[in-house]
């Protein structure tokens, strides 16, 4: 079976898991269209406005939106329908302007909000945790309340609603033999990621998601990190740059979020809002399930011929700026110092790990 014959075969499948109709995930996604675009007929239609930076493509993070539009369509009995807004970097300032009712991303997109947004996409180098231990710390550890208290800040209510892959790529156009050769070389990464490679010499340009791999072909730049296989392979990302780096920055994947503007969802009676935060909570699943499906068919070990031969350097220099870079993160304001207090005490109680060093930044 080939790659695009897996892809409609599992698309298929999970299409089917959340309530699709179509036989293939490119069809599904003409019937979503149609019926987004399509009017109110019957009395009581929400329709909402979802912005996202993916471009509407067959396979990868759009995806996940649409699924998640999907399933709340389905768990309301067509009482909500769902509009697609692609391409827009910056979900949360377009729900604050109104063109938007809803986002869904990465808090990585957000930190000109606030910095401290990170900890809900995950943190660069060893400072972050595993998928299924965020997604703990978030709904049982404390994380939910406290993500509530800053997105309130900006009129918003947020949760997690999907995942990038658990082990993110930064792959290459070409390999690079020392350390000192990477200074002045520019990268596409995201969040956190863009302070830690400043830290080691590389230049980050910030780009929509679907400009990375054209600038990657076209040599704007050097290497990407844009989230895990499924989310390089849709993106193009693993054509243009057949280079493994070897590491990764943002090491423990990207975290995606729904974002909902915050009076539509005080609007919402409580069976509502439990229907949408079951469907966000269910698509995170989903998409943990589909990355381990399909990683290593869409991601397989890059030979030594395409693999950095520094990637053991850099991936200390990437642990060490990381340090620098959360714990001045930690340390910017009363908020960000409670959300990582939360965040180090969930690893030390719930995952034995020895966070000592990142206390003292609390």
């Amino acid at each position: 079976m080939d790659r695009r014959e897996f892809l409609r075969v599992t698309g298929a499948a999970a299409a089917a898991a959340t309530g699709a109709t179509a036989a293939t995930a490119e069809t599904d996604r003409h019937a979503r269209h149609v019926d987004a675009a399509a009017p109110s007929v019957s009395t009581g239609v929400k329709e909402l406005r979802l912005a996202m930076p993916w471009p509407d493509a067959v396979s990868g993070p759009a995806d996940q939106a649409h699924r998640l539009a999907q399933r709340i369509g389905a768990m309301s009995a067509g009482r909500y329908r769902f509009t697609f807004l692609p391409g827009i970097g910056d979900g949360l300032a377009a729900v604050q302007r109104g063109e938007a009712d809803i986002y869904h991303g990465t808090e990585h997109d957000h930190l000109g909000a606030h910095r401290a947004l990170a900890y809900f996409a995950g943190l660069p180098g060893k400072r972050g945790i595993a998928p299924q231990h965020l997604v703990s710390w978030i709904t049982v550890g404390g994380g939910q309340s406290l993500w509530d208290e800053i997105a309130g800040e900006f009129g918003v209510k947020a949760m997690l609603a999907g995942h990038a892959g658990v082990q993110s790529n930064f792959l290459a156009t070409r390999r690079i033999e020392t350390m000192n050769a990477l200074s002045g070389e520019k990268v596409s990464v995201m969040g956190l990621a863009r302070d830690v490679v400043r830290g080691f010499g590389l230049e980050p340009v910030a780009l929509r998601a679907a400009d990375v791999a054209s600038a990657l072909s076209n040599g704007d730049i050097l290497a990407a990190e844009c989230g895990g296989a499924l989310t390089s392979h849709a993106l193009g990302i693993s054509r243009a740059a057949p280079y493994a780096v070897g590491t990764s920055i943002n090491q423990h994947g990207m975290a995606l979020s729904f974002g909902m503007r915050r009076s539509l969802w005080d609007g919402l009676d409580s069976a509502d809002q439990a229907m949408f935060t079951a469907a966000a909570a269910a698509e995170v699943q989903l998409a943990l399930a589909e990355d381990e499906a399909q990683r290593r068919l869409l991601m397989p070990v890059a030979p030594p011929e395409r693999t950095w031969p520094l990637a053991q350097e850099l991936d200390r220099a990437i642990r060490r700026v990381s340090d620098a870079v959360v714990a001045h993160v930690a340390g910017s304001d009363a908020i960000a110092q409670h959300i990582n207090a939360s965040f180090v005490t969930f690893r030390r109680l719930a995952m034995g790990e020895d966070v000592c060093a990142e206390e003292n930044v609390a």
